[in-house]
C-alpha cells in the first residue's frame, strides 16, 4: 500500500512539473519562430500558437493545475512518508517516544516531501523550459491543449471569479490575450544579447540597433549646422556654380534668394550635365562669344530647382526618413520655433545613424590626430563633431542639451564664456583643452583621459583670464 502511495506522489510530482514546463514555455517561447514551423506545416506548433492567442486562460490553467497536484501530494505524501520514516526514531525511550517519534517522522517527511516538489515539480522543469522553450512548448503543447478544454469549466470559473474580485478592488484588468509590449530599449537589450551569443552577426546588430536610435533621434543631432552650409544664391552664373560644387566636393546645393533664410529648393550637379552638354555643342556662330558669357546670359538656376523639405529641429530623425522615402526627397533644411534656418539634412545623414559612416570616393576621412604616446596620449578633434558621432565611433558619452549638438558647443557650455584658447576644463575623465578658435567658434579640441591622480585636480581652470 505504501508503494502505491509512494508512485502516486511521484507521479504527482511529475505532473506538477509538466504545468510548470507549459506555463514558462508558452510564455517564453518567440512567436516569430512559431508561426515560422506554423507555415513549415507543423501540427503541434498550430496548437503552439493557439495557445499563445489565449495566454492568461494558459496560465489560469496551469494554477489550476499546479494548486490540486500540490494538494495532492501533500495529502497523499505527507503520510506516506512519515509511515516510512517512522521506524527511523524506534529507538527513543520513554511513555512518549510514540508521539515524539511521529511528530519527527512527519517533519523529515514534510522537508523530504518539500524538497522533492520544489526541485523536480517546479525548478528543473522551469529552467529547462527557459533554456528550450521552442522543443519544450511543441512537446507540451498537445497534452496541455487535451487538458485544457477538459477542464475548461473549472478554468472559466476561476476566471470569473478573479476578475470580480479584481473589479471590487477597483483594478481594470487586462484584456483577454493583451501582452505587454517591448519598449525600444528593452529591444535594444535582447537585441544585444542575441549579438553576444553569436545570434546575429555584428553589422546586423547595429543595423536594428540604429533603426531605434531613430526613433529618439532629433534633426538637430544630425544636421550640418548653418555656418557649414554652402548655398547658392539664385541669380548665381553657370561657372559660379560649377565651382562651387567643385570646392565643396557636393551633390546638392541649397538655393536662396538674398538669403539662406529664404530657401527656394535645391539643385543636384547632374542637372547641370545637359547644360554644360549643349554648351559645348554650341556652333561656331555662338563660339566668337566666350563659353562663360554664353552660359551667364542664357542661364537660369530657377529652371533647375528642385523641392526640399523644411523640418523643425525636434522632429525626430525616424518620421524624416519616412517622409523622405515617402516624398521622394533627399534633402531637408532645419528650422527653429521662429522660422530661421539652423542648418541641412541630408537622406545619407538620416541613413548614417543606422549603419554608421558612409564614406564615397569623394569623402575625406577625418580622424581624430593622435598626439603622445602612454599616459600622455590624447586625440584632437574638430569641434564640429557630433556627440553622437562620439559615442557611437570612440565610446565617449556626454550629456546632451538642446543648447548644443556638437562636441564645440559642448565645451562652450561648460566653459560659460568665448575662450581663446589654451582654456581646460576636466569632465567624466577626460581633459579638454580648447586649441584653436576660429572668430567665436571652437575648432579644435584636444581630450586626453585622466590618470587616478589627474582626476582629483581641480574641476575647470582658465590660463587666459588667470594674468
Amino acid at each position: 500500500m505504501i508503494g502505491l502511495r509512494l508512485l502516486a506522489v511521484l507521479m504527482l510530482v511529475a505532473i506538477n512539473g509538466f504545468f510548470a514546463s507549459a506555463e514558462f514555455s508558452l510564455v517564453a517561447v518567440r512567436a516569430s519562430r512559431v508561426r515560422q514551423l506554423v507555415e513549415s506545416g507543423d501540427p503541434r506548433a498550430r496548437i503552439v500558437h493557439e495557445l499563445l492567442g489565449q495566454l492568461d486562460r494558459v496560465v489560469s490553467g496551469v494554477q489550476v493545475g499546479i494548486t490540486l497536484t500540490s494538494l495532492a501530494i501533500g495529502a497523499l505524501g505527507e503520510p506516506a512518508f512519515a509511515q516510512l520514516f517512522g521506524p527511523l526514531f524506534d529507538w527513543l525511550p520513554g511513555s512518549q517516544a510514540a508521539i515524539v517519534a511521529h511528530s519527527l517522522a512527519i517533519i523529515l517527511a514534510f522537508a523530504f516531501l518539500s524538497l522533492l516538489h520544489v526541485v523536480f515539480g517546479e525548478l528543473v522543469p522551469k529552467t529547462i523550459s527557459l533554456e528550450r522553450a521552442g522543443r519544450t512548448s511543441l512537446l507540451i503543447a498537445r497534452p496541455f491543449y487535451w487538458y485544457l478544454t477538459t477542464f475548461r469549466w473549472a478554468v472559466v470559473l476561476l476566471e470569473g471569479l478573479s476578475r470580480k474580485v479584481v473589479r471590487a478592488l477597483g483594478v481594470t484588468g487586462l484584456a483577454a490575450g493583451h501582452t505587454i509590449p517591448h519598449s525600444a530599449e528593452e529591444l535594444q537589450v535582447q537585441i544585444r544579447q542575441a549579438g553576444e551569443h553569436g545570434l546575429l552577426a555584428p553589422g546586423e546588430e547595429r543595423l536594428i540597433i540604429g533603426a531605434l536610435d531613430l526613433r529618439e533621434t532629433r534633426v538637430r543631432d544630425i544636421m550640418i549646422p548653418r555656418p557649414d552650409v554652402h548655398g547658392l544664391p539664385v541669380e548665381s552664373g553657370f561657372e559660379e556654380i560649377l565651382a562651387l560644387f567643385a570646392k565643396t566636393q557636393r551633390s546638392r546645393l541649397p538655393v536662396y534668394e538674398s538669403t539662406l533664410d529664404h530657401v527656394l529648393g535645391f539643385v543636384h550637379v547632374k542637372d547641370l550635365l545637359p547644360v554644360l552638354s549643349a554648351r559645348d555643342r554650341r556652333s561656331e556662330r555662338d563660339a566668337a562669344q566666350s563659353p562663360s558669357q554664353s552660359a551667364s546670359q542664357n542661364f537660369d538656376l530657377r529652371r533647375l530647382l528642385r523641392e526640399l523639405l523644411i523640418v523643425p529641429e525636434s522632429k525626430l530623425a525616424g518620421d524624416l526618413l519616412i517622409e523622405m522615402r515617402t516624398r521622394r526627397i533627399s534633402l531637408a533644411m532645419v528650422v527653429d520655433e521662429f522660422g530661421s534656418i539652423l542648418g541641412l539634412v541630408t537622406l545619407e545623414d538620416v541613413l548614417e545613424q543606422m549603419v554608421g559612416e558612409i564614406h564615397d570616393e569623394f569623402d575625406v576621412v577625418q580622424a581624430p590626430q593622435i598626439v603622445g604616446s602612454g599616459p600622455e596620449m590624447a586625440m584632437v578633434f574638430d569641434g564640429a563633431v557630433g556627440l553622437r558621432d562620439l559615442e557611437t565611433q570612440y565610446e565617449i558619452k556626454l550629456p546632451e542639451d538642446r543648447a548644443y549638438a556638437t562636441l564645440g558647443g559642448f565645451v562652450l557650455a561648460q566653459l560659460g564664456f568665448i575662450p581663446h584658447g589654451g582654456e581646460s576644463f576636466d569632465f567624466a575623465g577626460y581633459r579638454f583643452t580648447v586649441l584653436e578658435m576660429e572668430r567665436h567658434r571652437v575648432a579644435r579640441i584636444k581630450l586626453q583621459r585622466l590618470t587616478a591622480a589627474a582626476s582629483a585636480a581641480r574641476a575647470v581652470r582658465h590660463p587666459a583670464a588667470a594674468g
